[in-house]
């Protein structure tokens, strides 16, 4: 090979670093790189994202500047096949060693203390602790000190008796009560005792002589102002009577002074009572994060003051109210920058008060530019998502008028402005309720009717569907019930200033709106509805539409205790925590999207592969047609009027039809010639005679309820029904000599072949015999009945048996839509009670349903016999009685958690073992030994019983599961359509293309949920941004005031400016990690799982003295509830 290396003198002129090439007899310099990193759910090599390479052309490092979250298109796939193919290949050219040593994980043992806290507790310290609790009653240590030691430490002449003791202060020794209130200067609100020789008692500092003095940092007043003799300050330990004075010096009222000392004064001239800044900043987030009320953590303050009951002090929880509501108000304009704003307070705008959701689309805020002209494709990028529901927990009695107390911020933040709402209400008070497809309605009417005494019977509200928080003057009260009125005002408001060209709007009741949430579709008519349902809207990813629910959840527990409120202070209320519940949603944006985000990248990777897969199976040309047809059905616009490609016509033929099958089949005989029995044809002699029977079943139920003494009335509308069903019987006995001659031959037959007389049967008309031909034998029915008789019955039958399966689905769907309601809504006995009622009545009829379905199929069964139809029109249990959201298990799960003791751990590990040792003996012999005599297996369970039922639950395990994938419906859900006889390929074509088009639709969902959350995470740092140089150019907006209000305007400024630069930080720090982080920990929890010798409680080392164990953070309700389905309330038994 050439060499094309420079001489010497041009290789020592070049200048700097110089790099030869040296040839070789091969390539070996051609250096082939691939920077890479590995997959550990699919094993595939792709090139790393985001690393720092040196590029051609520049002397330094180049680092994008655009942020992105990680993707990948082979997370939760299986190996494909060139990663094997190279697993193959390396197992030829890599020579492995011949044995390999595997080395057994270490298991991790447990110590007694780590699994078994109190048992240890308790055997071993509750003695001793309690003798720790009791020396304190005494004097301790300090017992012998018999002279103050501070004095002693001052070197005063006269020291005096060491008696008192400070029971907040760190250090408990005893000083006089000189020394005592010379320490408390500065600590005004700590509780002191005395030791009286024999025991301690309460006492104040107070009544020892200790004075504070207001607004001045030298705690002395040359014109001090005594305060008023009752003055009491509320405290996190108590009610303190407090002697303080204020500065006479200086022209600062005395409410002034007492809130620059962190005192509130519940009253502006004679200030009697004050709650320290501590106090309210505790009882704000106890009731935002407890839903408790006030009057409860009064009490609780009593109690701490003095919990024997003898020297309580005088109530001061109304002014407690008064101060805790002001506080909640004055913290909402602080946090909406009202103090920053030269307008002040009255310059708040409707709405300006919420905390807004930073992930939803807004103009000029977090939108890139050029969004208004991306393609059609990725317009839903940009859409705004909302979602309506009312919530009828969230009553208000008629307690105290708008006059005496109005609200201090309403139509501020979340609730809309009263006057002009009402206003509109009450002119459309003549419009009827909002109609709906389900009819749970009778629930929402016998609920609101009797309206005595509530001023509002709920409220109503609307949210964003994605980041799950309440919109700016988007809750609105109820004056009875939803109705059109009030949804249509709030609506309204709460898009009052959206800009977007596009809303999709989703309401739980009402099919007159785009969307119907996830878990309340189910419950709708199913007939024509897949233009509502969330699966099949395009552009909104894996939305479910019921946030509104879970709000809701987190706030039914306010309902106690703004009932009673005035109608002012209840919304006030309801504004503060709709804003804590927002502000909650708004700092937990980053964990909560990242978590959607690898959720999401997984099922779309799943659901993409699998409609490839499903697509692949069939024919281009077919794909190509039904490709077109969902096309055009997502560009059609709400309403769709098209052909929807997710519906099936339906294949059973109901009850009419069949009749007018019937009746044109006997149309045709008679054209052709056939003469006619009857001026009444056969079908309807058969169509009469199951109406008939109808008509006994109903009057049968009627009678046995009407057992029970009965009113005048209700004993003659029994009467006079069987009179009418009476007078049905005798003329369908006149039509059934025709049609079925050999009738009476056979009634005498019957009545001969009996052994003993007949018992006397009723002579009622319901439970005359009617003798239809499925009632006659089947040897002797062609000699009873008209030729093709029994074939006209077993097609009404058949019709039957369809038509009751849609009516107990269609009457079970309801009832569950009213349970649901009745949970949501419904408290108390009176209204329970109601509520149950209703539901009775309805499920009655389910009961009525299935009553004929049973008869139906008896019919059919003797008719026809069995067949392929039993495969769809099963034998119906009352098991089998269940809406579709009350499963059955599969198969019984192992116990719950706390119902295992180590009583039954111990037995089950001792049958184990016995088992085991059952195995190894028995390894050689054959496995006939293992079953009975007649080849069956023999059934044993985990205990070891014969009968197999397993009466030890075994520890439940990961990989059992929630219960969710061991989980069927009732067959009554999942019975097909009947296939009628002349059925053909389109039929099987329509439900395999409504198959593949559900399929596509799930594919493009998945894929827009991850295209949203990419926008949304964009979305979110760029609004943090936004909001920060917002409260930035806050701090210099009030120049005018004086230096120590001016320096704390700009210092709180800065500082929310700078809590949402962190919150930024922590968000993109959040969503930069890899998408396969955790995978590792959750195999290795699942082998963990699988080990029998692990422990059962929190990973602890094997240390006994160890007490500092690490504990699994309990995870945020918040989170649980964001990501699918609200917890719900368990339903009632269908």
């Amino acid at each position: 090979m050439a060499t094309t290396r420079v001489n010497k003198r041009q290789r020592t002129s070049h200048g700097g670093a110089y790099h030869d090439r040296v040839p070789l007899q091969n390539d070996f310099e051609v250096v082939h790189a691939r920077e890479s990193y590995t997959i550990s759910s699919s094993h595939s090599v792709r090139p790393a994202a985001g690393l720092r390479s040196p590029q051609r052309g520049r002397t330094s490092w180049t680092v994008g500047s655009a942020w992105e979250p990680e993707d990948s298109t082979e997370l939760s796939l299986d190996p494909n096949g060139e990663w094997y193919d190279e697993e193959v290949e390396a197992s030829v050219m890599t020579d492995h060693p011949s044995h390999v040593v595997e080395v057994p994980p270490k298991r991790r043992h447990q110590s007694k203390v780590a699994r078994r806290p109190h048992v240890v507790w308790k055997e071993l310290y509750r003695g001793l602790y309690l003798d720790e609790l009791i020396r304190w009653e005494g004097r301790g240590d300090v017992r012998e000190v018999k002279g103050c030691p501070d004095c002693i430490a001052r070197k005063v002449k006269d020291v005096g008796d060491a008696e008192y003791r400070c029971a907040e202060c760190f250090l408990l020794d005893l000083v006089c009560s000189v020394c005592c209130v010379r320490r408390h200067r500065r600590n005004p609100l700590h509780r002191v005792e005395r030791w009286t020789g024999t025991h301690f008692v309460q006492t104040t500092l107070k009544d020892m002589g200790l004075r504070i003095q207001l607004n001045h940092v030298s705690m002395q007043c040359p014109t001090p102002i005594r305060c008023h003799q009752g003055f009491r300050v509320l405290h996190t330990n108590g009610i303190h009577d407090v002697a303080l004075d204020y500065c006479g010096c200086r022209s600062v009222p005395p409410h002034i002074q007492l809130l620059r000392r962190g005192f509130y004064p519940a009253s502006q001239r004679t200030v009697k009572t004050c709650a320290s800044f501590d106090l309210l900043r505790l009882l704000h987030l106890l009731a935002l994060t407890t839903k408790g009320s006030t009057y409860d953590f009064y009490r609780t303050l009593e109690k701490l003051s003095n919990n024997t009951g003898i020297f309580l002090p005088p109530s001061r929880y109304k002014a407690l109210l008064r101060m805790t509501l002001q506080w909640r108000h004055l913290k909402m304009l602080k946090r909406g920058g009202r103090g920053h704003d030269p307008t002040g307070v009255e310059g708040t705008k409707e709405g300006e008060l919420a905390v807004l959701c930073p992930s939803c689309p807004r103009p000029g805020i977090n939108l890139s530019e050029g969004w208004e002209t991306v393609s059609d494709e990725n317009k839903f990028l940009y859409m705004l998502m909302v979602c309506m529901d009312a919530n009828f927990r969230l009553k208000n009695q008629l307690v105290s008028t708008y006059s005496a107390d109005p609200g201090l911020g309403t139509g501020l933040a979340y609730m809309v402005a009263r006057a002009p709402y009402e206003n509109y209400v009450l002119s459309h008070a003549s419009d009827g309720d909002i109609s709906t497809c389900v009819g749970f309605a009778a629930i929402a009417g016998a609920n609101t009717r009797f309206l005595r005494g509530l001023r509002y019977t709920g409220v109503g509200g609307m949210s964003c569907a994605r980041g799950e928080m309440l919109l700016p003057n988007g809750v609105g009260n109820l004056q009875k019930g939803e109705r059109y009125a009030n949804m249509d005002y709030i609506f309204a408001s709460a898009l009052r200033d959206v800009v977007l060209p596009l809303v999709l709007i989703s309401y739980d009741i009402a099919c007159q709106w785009p969307g119907i949430p996830k878990l309340h579709e189910p419950a709708h008519q199913q007939e024509g509805h897949e233009v509502y349902s969330f699966h099949n809207i395009p552009g909104v990813g894996l939305t479910d539409g019921e946030c509104p629910e879970r709000i809701w959840a987190g706030h039914n527990m306010l309902g106690n205790s703004t009932k009673t409120q005035g109608p002012g202070s209840r919304q006030d209320v309801l504004d503060d925590h709709f804003g804590f519940w927002n502000w909650q949603k708004y700092n937990t944006m980053g964990p909560t999207l990242m978590r959607r985000y690898k959720a999401a990248i997984r099922l779309r990777n799943v659901q993409v592969e699998g409609h490839r897969g499903f697509t692949a199976s069939l024919p281009q040309d077919t794909v190509d047609t039904w490709e077109a047809m969902c096309v055009a059905w997502d560009a059609e616009g709400f309403s769709k009027k098209g052909k929807s490609p997710f519906h099936t016509d339906g294949l059973c033929l109901s009850e009419v039809q069949v009749r007018k099958e019937l009746a044109d089949e006997e149309e045709g005989r008679l054209a052709g010639g056939g003469a006619a029995l009857h001026q009444t044809s056969a079908s309807s002699f058969l169509v009469m005679g199951l109406e008939i029977e109808d008509s006994q079943r109903r009057l049968q139920k009627l009678a046995k309820a009407g057992e029970a003494p009965a009113s005048l009335r209700q004993g003659a509308s029994l009467t006079e029904q069987r009179n009418v069903l009476r007078t049905k019987i005798r003329n369908w006995e006149q039509l059934r000599s025709v049609y079925m001659p050999g009738l009476l031959q056979y009634i005498s037959d019957l009545e001969r072949a009996r052994p003993s007389p007949a018992t006397p049967t009723s002579s009622n008309p319901e439970d005359v015999d009617l003798y239809l031909p499925s009632q006659i034998t089947a040897n002797r029915r062609d000699v009873v009945c008209r030729a093709g008789l029994a074939d006209m019955e077993e097609k009404l039958r058949t019709a039957q048996c369809y038509d009751s399966l849609d009516g107990l689905r269609h009457v079970l769907r309801m009832k569950t839509r009213m349970i649901q309601f009745k949970n949501k809504n419904v408290r108390g006995q009176r209204d329970g009670t109601r509520s149950r009622a209703v539901i009775d009545r309805v499920h009655e009829r389910a009961r009525a349903h299935a009553a004929k379905y049973r008869v139906a199929r008896a019919a059919k069964m003797s008719l026809g016999g069995p067949g392929s139809w039993t495969d769809s029109l099963k034998p119906l249990l009352d098991a089998d009685i269940r809406a579709y959201t009350d499963p059955d298990r599969i198969r019984r799960g192992p116990g719950r958690r706390g119902t295992v003791e180590d009583e039954d751990l111990a037995r089950m590990s001792v049958l184990e073992n016995d088992r085991v040792g059952l195995r190894e003996d028995k390894m050689g012999r054959d496995e006939a030994e293992e079953e009975d005599e007649d080849g069956t297996p023999r059934p044993t369970d985990a205990a070891g019983d014969e009968d197999g039922i397993q009466l030890i639950p075994q520890p439940r395990t990961r990989r059992d599961g929630t219960g969710e994938t061991r989980r069927t419906l009732s067959w009554i859900w999942a019975s097909g359509r009947a296939q009628p006889t002349n059925a053909n390929d389109s039929d099987h074509d329509d439900i395999l293309r409504a198959e593949w088009a559900k399929s596509r639709a799930r594919s493009n969902r998945a894929r827009e949920e991850v295209q949203l959350l990419r926008e949304e995470m964009r979305r979110v740092l760029v609004f943090l941004q936004w909001k920060g140089t917002w409260w930035r150019g806050r701090a210099q907006w009030r120049e005018e005031l004086e230096p120590t209000l001016k320096e704390g305007v700009k210092a709180y400024a800065l500082e929310q400016a700078s809590l949402q630069d962190m919150l930024a930080l922590s968000f993109r720090k959040t969503w930069r990690q890899p998408l396969e982080e955790g995978i590792e920990e959750l195999m290795q929890e699942l082998n963990d799982n699988d080990d029998p010798d692990a422990g059962d409680g929190n990973d602890a080392g094997d240390d006994d003295d160890d007490d500092d164990d690490d504990e699994d953070d309990d995870e945020d309700p918040r989170h649980t509830g964001a990501d699918s389905v609200h917890d719900e309330e368990e339903e009632e038994e269908l």
